[in-house]
Parts: structure tokens; sequence; C-alpha cells
């Protein structure tokens, strides 16, 4: 009765597994479509992005260039602004030179009147008054027309200095002027340089940092892609029927009930004694489908690896997997537990295909 429930219990995995490893097939193609449309979406927002970047450093590239034709203008306006102040204080100290000058001028001017003013009336009185030669009249009139000659030329001379002095305070009003207006303008090129500049910067800090993520997602994608198609490939690959004669026992012991379908009673599978604790390892890849106590099984894991083929554990004391739990081969499933015909630790063992038991040793390697 109890072979007859193990049987039973192994059919209604091979009703629903099969379906839900197709689903699962499915699925995995689904998934891994949709994973390549994230992956194109994401490979375009980075190409995009890096578009935008190149055009964003060949703008700064641009403004750079820019800042260093301008740190060149700034530089020589900033030498003929040099030039401008020297020939600002250079203007200055001519004034102040020029205004010593007219002091001295006006000095002179009114020592001369001063002396000139008595002979001027003297004169007037009595023109010829003691003169007694011609010569003598000579000498006078040409020591008056010197005076005369003499103040007229200090007052041309007061007079050109009073005019380039007016001159030379214009164009030093004009010179700071343009040195202010040079200045200004240098400043606000200068400003609004570093304005865009820095405003550039920030949209490409912005701008490398969605594409940082944008890469960063699309390297996951990627590596999920991969997964996938592991995963695909696996499913095509992990063919239970391609491994006979290459499985690995499930657990290291000595046999102690060979397969023998014909006896009376039956033996479906491989009895096994083990050391006490020994580990149970799935013999292939498969999802367990079955993990509980049976009734004259002890507890029972049933693992199945695709295209209608399964694996029994029975008699374990302990397992490591949950139900639904995909195993790798050799994979622990759990610990011997006491198995009555090694009258101690051990475990049964069983491979079908389909409903059917099928010999473990034509699987399994040579022990």
């Amino acid at each position: 009765m109890t072979k007859s429930f193990l049987s039973a219990l192994l059919c209604l995995c091979l009703v629903w597994t099969p379906v839900q490893a197709e689903e699962t097939g499915q699925s995995l193609h689904e998934s891994l479509q949709q994973e390549h449309r994230r992956a194109d979406q994401r490979e375009q927002e980075v190409r995009k992005l890096t578009e935008q970047a190149g055009k964003l450093s060949t703008s700064i590239s641009g403004i750079e260039r820019e800042m260093a034709d301008l740190l060149k203008r700034i530089a020589a306006q900033e030498a003929e602004l040099n030039s401008l102040r020297q020939a600002e204080r250079a203007a200055r100290e001519e004034h102040t030179v020029l205004e010593k000058e007219k002091q001295r001028i006006s000095q002179e001017l009114a020592g001369l009147v001063r002396s000139l003013w008595p002979v001027h009336l003297q004169s007037a009185r009595s023109r010829f008054e003691g003169v007694d030669s011609w010569d003598e009249f000579d000498r006078r009139k040409n020591w008056l027309a010197d005076i005369y000659e003499a103040t007229r030329a200090r007052f041309e001379e007061a007079r050109i200095n009073a005019e380039r002095i007016a001159a030379n305070l214009e164009r030093q009003r004009t010179l700071e002027q343009e040195a202010e207006a040079q200045l200004a303008r240098v400043n606000l090129t200068k400003d609004r340089l570093l304005d865009r500049q820095h405003a550039l910067r920030r949209n490409l800090r912005s701008v490398t940092r969605q594409r940082e993520d944008a890469e960063a997602e699309l390297t996951a994608i990627l590596s999920s892609i991969e997964s996938l198609k592991y995963q695909l490939q696996s499913q095509k690959t992990k063919r239970f029927d391609l491994y006979k004669r290459t499985l690995p026992w499930p657990v290291r012991g000595r046999l102690v009930a060979d397969y023998a379908p014909g006896a009376n009673p039956p033996v479906r599978g491989l009895g096994l004694g083990a050391r006490e604790a020994e580990t149970v390892r799935s013999v292939f890849w498969g999802k367990v489908v079955h993990n509980d106590t049976l009734r004259g099984f002890g507890h029972v894991v049933i693992v199945y690896h695709g295209h209608d083929y399964y694996s029994l554990y029975a008699y374990l004391s302990d397992t490591h997997v949950l139900n639904g739990q995909e195993v790798e081969k050799d994979e622990p499933l759990g610990v011997v537990g006491y198995y009555p015909a090694a009258d101690g630790p051990g475990l049964y063992f069983e491979l079908r295909f389909h409903q059917k038991p099928i010999n473990p040793k034509v699987w399994l390697t040579s022990p």
C-alpha cells in the first residue's frame, strides 16, 4: 500500500510539474524579451546623453578658447590700462610742474612790471633828457625794446603754459574716463563668460550623472540578460537523458539493496547504508517538488529534473531544501536517517521516467 501511495505521489508530481516547467521556459523567454527592450531603451538613452555630453563638452571647449582669447585681451587691456594710468600719473606730474612754472613766470612778470614801470614814467616825462649823443639814444631805445620784448615773451609763455595746463587737465579727465570704461568692459566680458562656463559645467555634471546612472542600469540589465540566457541554455543543455552513467551517487556508502523490480517484494531503487549524519546530495539539476514525511519511507524529497525525469530520496532525518526550490547538481538535500534495510543510517534512492522506475545503476557512475 505504501508503494502504491508512493507511485500515486509521483503521478501527482508528473501531472503539474512539466506544465510548470513549460511555463517557466515561456516566462524566461518573456523576461528575456522584456530585458532586451529595456536594454535597447537604456542604450538609446546612453547614446543620447553621450551625444548631449559631447555637445556640452564642445561648448565648454569653445568657451575655454574664448576665455583664453579673453585672457590675452585682458592682459593687453590691463597693459594698456597700466599705460593709461602711467600717462595719467605723468600728466598729473606735468600739471604740477606747469603750475610751478606758471607761478615762476607770474613772479618774473611781476618783477619785470615793477622794474619797467619807473622807467616808463621817466621816459614819459623826458624822453630824451640827458641824451648827449645818438649812440646813447640808440642804446636806451634798444634797452627799452629788449625789456618790452622780454615782457611780451613772458606773457606769451604764460598764455601758452595756461593753454597747455588746460589741455593737460582735459586729457587727464579723458584718460581717466577711458581707463574706467576699459576696465568695466573687461570685467563685464569676463563675468559673462564665467557665468556661461559655470552653467555649462553644471549641466555637464548633471548629464554625466544621468549617463552614469543609465550605464549602470544598462550593465545590470545586460547582466540580467546573460543570466536569463544562461537559464534558458541550461534548460536546453542540462537534459537528464544526456548524462547516463555520469551522475554522482546521492550519498557515500555501501549497497544494501539492489534494484530488483521483479523480486517479491519488488525493489524499485537502491538501498544504501551510510555513516551517521552523512549528507544526501541531488544527483542532477532540478526543482524540489515534494519535501514531506511519507509513512513507511520517513522523510522523502522528490526532485524533478525536466523532461519527465525524477529522483527520490527517502528515510532522511533532516532536509536543507524547501518545496519549489531550485537545486544544483551535488547540492545538499538533507541528512541520512534510520533505514531499516541497512539496520542503521542509510538512504533509499529511486530514479523514475514518467511513472516508471528505472535502474539507477545505469545512470550513476561506477562505484
